[in-house]
């Protein structure tokens, strides 16, 4: 008994240091503001340091990670005046698994063609949205669902489109124009991930609307499915392809490293937040 006191307390200390130093008030903003700063540092770095002109895949990535941070520290900033983190991201989080499905899809298709990320945790990311969606989310899988979220088909068809315009630009005949407008897609759709939770926490925030909760529906277990998702994802993603690239393309194994850090700590934030009793950290 003695023992399970210990651990209690010791977990409690734990959550409070997490609570005070890591997300504090000032924290949420300076941290996050440092990670994306530090990522436009890398690519003012990679570009400055570029030995051939015309290979510039290093500085489009690290461009791409910068833009698909900005959407996670608007949230950060957004949601902390938030009555209900939960219930905001009962809201867009169907979406953004939504995203992150479709991207994933794309790739596991164009696996036979060219290997985009690691291949294999595609295939596993896409079987865990599903199971996240269906489980977690409750998600009904039928024509007015999808309906319900024509703004995700709309990202889709207008990262699919820019993909295909960069590359028709781009295009050198000694190269497979298909893997490239596929490349390019995936990573546009993947860029887009987040900009439905910009877009929803916005516009309740301009209206001023209570985020209501929807009866039946356990919150709080679809925040852990959504988390778990998509840290789990992101490790493969960014550290494991760290890992392996860092020999090959330093600069942009820490561009990898530095947007998992960043969506790490929107993630601790939010189940801090949600493990709190919906109250705002301050």
């Amino acid at each position: 008994a003695v023992s399970i006191v210990a651990v209690a307390v010791a977990m409690a200390a734990q959550l409070s240091f997490w609570r005070t130093v890591v997300h504090g008030k000032v924290v949420n903003v300076v941290l996050p503001t440092a990670l994306i700063l530090a990522a436009v540092v890398l690519l003012t770095y990679c570009h400055a340091t570029a030995d051939d002109v015309n290979d510039n895949s290093s500085r489009v990535f690290l461009g791409l990670i910068v833009i698909q941070m900005l959407p996670l520290l608007f949230l950060e900033l957004r949601l902390t005046s938030c009555p209900d983190p939960e219930a905001m991201l009962a809201r867009f989080g169907t979406k953004v698994l939504l995203l992150h499905g479709c991207f994933m899809i794309l790739r596991v298709a164009a696996w036979p063609l060219m290997e985009v990320g690691i291949g294999w945790s595609n295939l596993v990311g896409v079987i865990a949205v599903l199971v996240v969606l269906h489980v977690g989310f409750r998600f009904k899988w039928k024509l007015d669902t999808f309906l319900e979220h024509i703004d995700v088909v709309c990202l889709i068809l207008l990262a699919t489109s820019g993909a295909i315009v960069t590359e028709v630009i781009d295009y050198e005949a000694s190269t497979s124009l298909l893997e490239h407008v596929i490349f390019t897609a995936s990573s546009y759709i993947e860029v887009l991930g987040f900009v439905p939770a910009v877009w929803m926490v916005h516009q309740s925030a301009k209206k001023n609307d209570d985020v209501t909760r929807t009866g039946g529906v356990d919150l709080t277990r679809q925040a852990v499915f959504f988390f778990v998702f998509l840290v789990g994802f992101y490790i493969f993603e960014d550290l494991v392809t760290s890992w392996k690239i860092r020999h090959l393309a330093g600069i942009a194994a820490i561009g990898h490293f530095v947007h998992f850090l960043m969506l790490t700590h929107f993630a601790s934030f939010m189940l801090l937040n949600i493990s709190s009793g919906m109250k705002p950290l301050s």
